[in-house]
């Protein structure tokens, strides 16, 4: 195996360049009039590691896939600076030499890691040097990398949105509406491969041909909402719970939720009716879907399982860029580290991706302080009516099925706080956007494992406080935008009864909560 990148080297470098090691959780804070949230949790990050008891087999697809989400994307077939698959023996978080090929003429990042670094490769979205290639003496503190290092990469012209701040969170941009009034919902990508330098094959691709989309007349007209990245830990894990887990759990809760005001329902799948589990509104199947989907949606890059690409420009493709271009490798020898016999190198892209996350380990908590412990008390068990009501959507545990052929991933318990069902959640966070039975309201509760070490809540990234986005819960019925909006609105959120709740708690509890969830 050429990749001699081990997993403690990606583990140290993403949390010692990714700039975002802060203070520790202490218990002790500042004067203050309330509860504070204390703050992205510093130390160890607690994650990227693959999971327990993983054979050797899966742990050497393990990390080819996680080196494979590290690799910078060049634009076509003859342009990468090395060989794709070959390692470029750089930090991963600190690439400037192209090693794999593909990029599309319209994309939002250039590599898998740069929107899931925080707090290690494989999380959400977090800040990285923007200017790699200079000297570490020269080196800017780190940022939002789609500020300046994306769109400018190997001289790219591109104009940053004004969504994306320096310091703010990694965003992908859907428009509410098509121009004919119907419904759009889909990913317009933010950059274009203008002015790159490093692509003979694009003369052509000019400004003139291919333009970025008029977001600031979108953002006028109120047509534009946000995603921002999730975290990749235990997925696997999630992947592996049954239907009649997810299912069982809810109706087991059933008196704790209707005390809570609070039902929740599946999105599931159009074809077989199974339970739809990944993404903000529970909208992708599995990881391999989630996979496919992102390579081609966030990166351009066509695939097997997305083979048509979402800008076809012949002049921004270029004719040396075959569409699909990431495929099972058949290649007779490994000279292109596309190998057909060579075991570790036959699976394409984006299937060692979602092997990466298959056998991606979920976050892991740290020691709780007696504040903490006193506020997982208060979050709730789930299983009674304990607590405030927060368990009633951020399911404590679920049980992966026992028939798994991976041992790593049979019988589990899953920590993952959360139902992974969709709720309503009033026209606060309604986004207007409808995803397979998930309406323009309704979000799935989010797997709270590792929000200690996440920097941006919600879809959209609005609040990096803790304390604001559980404040955000809440709301009344109705629209709060027009642009999509259903005729008589949406109903109140679901949370309204839980978030009462916790305001209606002393300072201390408040902050207790608080004091919980930054140890997970």
């Amino acid at each position: 195996m050429k990749n001699k990148l081990t997993l403690a080297i990606l583990l140290s470098a993403c949390l010692c360049m990714s700039g975002l090691a802060l203070a520790g959780q202490s218990g002790n804070y500042p004067a203050r009039s309330g509860p504070q949230d204390p703050g992205v949790r510093g130390g160890a990050p607690g994650a990227g590691d693959p999971l327990p008891n993983i054979q050797i087999n899966e742990l050497g697809l393990f990390r080819e896939g996680q080196f494979r989400a590290t690799e910078l994307e060049s634009t076509c077939e003859g342009c990468a600076q090395l060989i794709p698959g070959t390692p470029n023996g750089q930090d991963p978080l600190l690439n400037t030499i192209t090693n794999s090929a593909g990029l599309g003429a319209r994309f939002n990042g250039d590599q898998c890691t740069i929107c899931h670094s925080q707090p290690a490769l494989g999380g959400s979205g977090g800040f990285l040097v923007p200017n790699p290639q200079d000297p570490v003496a020269q080196h800017r503190p780190p940022e939002n990398p789609m500020f300046d290092l994306i769109p400018h990469r190997k001289g790219q012209t591109n104009v940053t949105p004004s969504f994306i701040k320096q310091y703010g969170p990694i965003r992908e941009a859907r428009f509410i509406l098509k121009p004919d009034g119907t419904p759009d919902g889909g990913v317009h990508q933010l950059f274009t491969v203008v002015g790159r330098t490093d692509d003979p094959t694009i003369p052509g691709c000019t400004i003139d041909v291919l333009k970025q989309p008029d977001f600031e007349t979108q953002l006028k007209n109120k047509n534009v909402i946000f995603r921002i990245p999730l975290q990749l830990f235990g997925l696997g894990l999630i992947d592996s719970i049954q239907d009649i887990e997810i299912l069982a759990r809810h109706d087991a809760t059933a008196a704790y939720r209707a005390a809570n005001g609070i039902t929740g329902m599946p999105n599931t799948s159009g074809n077989d009716g199974t339970i739809t589990r990944f993404g903000w509104k529970a909208q992708n199947k599995s990881l391999t879907i989630f996979s496919g989907e992102a390579y081609n949606v966030e990166m351009g890059v066509t695939n097997e399982l997305f083979p048509q690409a979402t800008e076809e420009n012949p002049l921004c493709n270029g004719p040396q860029k075959p569409h699909p271009n990431d495929i099972t490798r058949t290649d007779t020898d490994d000279s292109e580290n596309d190998g057909f016999n060579n075991p570790l190198h036959i699976l394409p892209d984006w299937m060692e991706f979602s092997l990466f996350m298959r056998f991606l380990d979920a976050p892991q908590p740290v020691a709780l302080t007696a504040s903490a412990q006193r506020g997982k008390e208060l979050f709730g068990t789930g299983a009674d009516n304990l607590g405030i009501g927060c368990a009633a959507c951020h399911t404590p545990q679920m049980q992966t099925a026992t028939s798994i052929k991976s041992a790593a991933l049979s019988g589990i318990t899953a920590n993952l706080y959360s139902d992974l069902l969709t709720h309503h959640m009033g026209k606060n966070l309604a986004d207007n956007i409808t995803q397979g039975a998930a309406k323009g309201d309704m979000f799935r509760s989010q797997p709270l494992w590792g929000v200690g070490q996440r920097k941006f809540f919600l879809h959209d990234g609005r609040t990096d406080d803790l304390l604001v986005a559980i404040q955000e819960h809440a709301s009344s019925a109705g629209c709060t935008e027009n642009v999509g909006c259903p005729k008589g609105g949406y109903p109140p959120s679901e949370a309204n009864q839980v978030v009462n709740r916790f305001n209606s708690l002393k300072k201390n509890d408040q902050q207790a909560i608080l004091d919980f969830l930054r140890s997970l």
